[in-house]
């Protein structure tokens, strides 16, 4: 099983496809459908920085690989403003996408800062193997491109991207079929590649942005009357009727 260049732009384009069909969907809110889109253009977006990374993997510290490199580190830690908003919409509290906004905004501004901030500040001296005290790289790994990001508290970084991926959709009220869905593909995805194809953390993590593509696709409106609370579904005449 190979990763190829050529797939990458191919998941990069169907995703801004899928994004571009959810913003459209004129049933719901600007915002919501605005949330949703923006999800799935997110990792959409990671699909093409992998493309061009490629031609330039393994030119470590220069060039157009320190620029992709660089664009990956915002990039990942914007990761927590781009999903935790769409996974509240689909909760019965008409104030979870507001308060999921304000919480995803402030982790990813945090994630932000830190990657400013001198790297060689970790948090109990542990440096995770993918993002920490490195050289940012975008590299060729076994199969697909790897990642090599650096961050000042990457411990922090990661652990809290998880938490906006996979675990804030519980936040919410009524909400559980779309926060488990993540949780369980979320969990999966990032440390499926390490058990079945024994790359490093770096390479799982490029493998989890080819997967997050199918996954943030449970936004599309296609699915939303699976997903979407009971309680949501039975008050919406438009879902109702469907």
């Amino acid at each position: 099983m190979c990763f190829s260049a050529n797939m990458s732009l191919g998941m990069g384009v169907v995703g801004f496809a899928a994004a571009t069909v959810t913003f459209m969907d004129k049933d719901e809110a600007f915002w919501v459908r605005a949330a949703r889109s923006y999800a799935i253009f997110h990792f959409s977006l990671m699909e093409l920085i992998q493309y061009f990374a490629y031609p330039v993997a393994d030119q470590c510290g220069y060039g157009t690989n320190l620029f992709l490199s660089e664009l990956s580190t915002y990039h990942i830690s914007l990761q927590a403003f781009a999903i935790m908003p769409a996974l509240a919409t689909y909760s019965t509290d008409k104030l979870a996408l507001p308060k999921a906004t304000m919480i995803g905004a402030t982790l990813s501004g945090i994630f932000l800062i830190c990657t400013f901030l001198p790297k060689e500040w970790q948090l109990f001296d542990v440096v995770p193997n993918f993002i920490g005290n490195m050289i940012s790289c975008l590299y060729m790994g076994k199969y697909h491109i790897g990642y090599a990001i650096q961050s000042a508290f990457g411990l922090f970084v990661t652990h809290g991207s998880l938490f906006g991926l996979a675990l804030s959709g519980f936040l919410w009220k009524n909400n559980w079929k779309m926060a488990s869905y993540h949780f369980i593909m979320a969990v999966m995805t990032l440390f499926m590649p390490q058990w079945i194809f024994g790359v490093t953390t770096g390479e799982a993590a490029a493998m989890y942005c080819f997967f997050s593509i199918p996954i943030t696709g449970s936004f599309m409106p296609y699915f939303k009357g699976f997903f979407m609370a009971e309680e949501m579904s039975q008050n919406d005449p438009l879902l109702t009727d469907r």
